[in-house]
């Protein structure tokens, strides 16, 4: 008996991809890892430019693949504003996220904001809570900070001492050819020079906090436009410096320094001043030196956090008339600044050296007083000119050069 088999059907097997768990994540950690790699790059100018803000951008695109260290990285950079709009509520919000993960360094940054109040209200349990668990993972900064007296943000007693600075060194806006009174004279070279005592205050990431105030000495040596002498913090940190007098400002060069903070009380950090400008403002027997001051940290790779410093000393009474002439050199427009030590006429002449008469001012009678009078002196060539300046009985000569 024949049995018949059945066919058998034979079905061809395509090779087709297989998209496994495994493949999608190593792909995914690429990228994350890509991303991340370049933020540090920007971050330390590590063969890139230094940009933060191109770091901020691919430690953003990681942190949005859910990668725990990028999300840090993400808040850092809010924290302290690189790259960035400074946030401390969202860059609480990342910490806490990173916290939940068990990163050492998340745990660490949410608990100074629980101590600080940075983006959460104050609480110094949450912050203990946060920065032991850190410190249990072996975080050597959670460690420091819990053996930490205070937190960086206790320095209440400064706030009354910020609310007793005026910074009124900017001049005043000035009509050309018109004696203009001001209330804050602009010091000449010569009166410059000296010792001025006040305080270095320093602020939080945001600007709004102080954290610290530093007792400040500044001790001062013109010569024309140049300055040299030292900054001196607390009587005890001390850097030479030189700077550049403007007509108003002292303005930092090549200067640097090593200094203490609370998160390195047990070593200095190197800082550059890199926007340093302090503006100058006399008033009465008082000149002020006062400004804000950018410095960087070439050991960090970060600028430091924003800092303001209110200084003054007091100037013997001077009855003498006093004049200044600046730029010297200038280019098209000359300003005369003069005190007047009591009412008085005044006229300021502008001369070529042969003594022709070239501009003519006439005020009259002048209260005593700083004033001063802006000139545009475009259409006469390029050379040495004369500024005389009749006060009462007596005139006053000043060199000039127009280049």
């Amino acid at each position: 008996m024949n049995l018949k088999l059945p066919a058998i059907a034979l079905i061809t097997v395509l090779s087709l991809p297989v998209f496994s768990q495994t493949n999608v994540d190593s792909s995914k950690q690429a990228n994350i890892n890509a991303y991340y790699k370049l933020g540090l790059q920007y971050k330390s100018g590590n063969g890139v430019p230094l940009d933060y803000t191109k770091a901020f951008a691919n430690f953003s695109k990681a942190a949005a693949l859910g990668d725990p260290q990028s999300i840090y990285a993400v808040a850092y950079m809010q924290y302290k504003g690189l790259g960035c709009t400074q946030d401390y509520n969202s860059a609480a919000a990342l910490f806490a996220q990173g916290a939940t993960l068990g990163k050492d360094n998340s745990l660490y940054f949410y608990g100074l904001c629980w101590r600080n109040g940075y983006g959460v209200s104050k609480n110094e349990d949450s912050a203990k809570y946060y920065l032991n668990k850190a410190a249990a993972l072996g975080y050597k900064q959670a460690i420091q900070e819990l053996k930490a007296v205070t937190a960086e943000n206790s320095n209440d007693s400064a706030y009354a001492l910020v609310q007793q600075i005026q910074n009124a060194a900017v001049p005043n806006q000035m009509v050309l050819n018109q004696y203009n009174r001001i209330e804050h004279h602009l010091p000449s070279s010569n009166e410059v020079s000296g010792k001025y005592t006040g305080y270095l205050i320093q602020y939080d990431w945001s600007g709004t906090h102080i954290i610290s105030s530093k007792n400040l000495s500044f001790i001062l040596t013109a010569d024309n436009n140049s300055i040299t002498g030292q900054w001196v913090e607390d009587a005890c940190d001390t850097v030479n410096i030189q700077a550049v007098l403007t007509s108003d400002s002292v303005l930092f060069r090549n200067t640097k320094y090593r200094r203490k903070d609370h998160y390195s009380f047990d070593t200095t950090i190197l800082y550059n001043f890199s926007n340093a400008r302090l503006n100058f403002v006399q008033q009465g027997d008082s000149l002020y030196l006062a400004g804000n001051v950018g410095m960087f940290s070439p050991e960090r790779n970060e600028p430091s956090k924003p800092m303001f410093v209110a200084l003054s000393r007091s100037l013997p009474p001077d009855l003498k008339f006093a004049v200044n002439a600046y730029p010297n050199p200038f280019s098209n427009q000359l300003t005369v600044d003069f005190k007047l030590p009591q009412t008085m006429n005044v006229e300021i002449q502008l001369l070529a050296l042969n003594g022709t008469m070239l501009y003519r001012n006439t005020a009259g009678v002048l209260e005593a007083g700083e004033y001063a009078l802006p000139v545009q002196i475009s259409n006469q060539p390029s050379g040495t000119y004369l500024v005389k300046i009749i006060h009462g009985k007596q005139a006053t000569i000043v060199k000039v050069v127009k280049e």
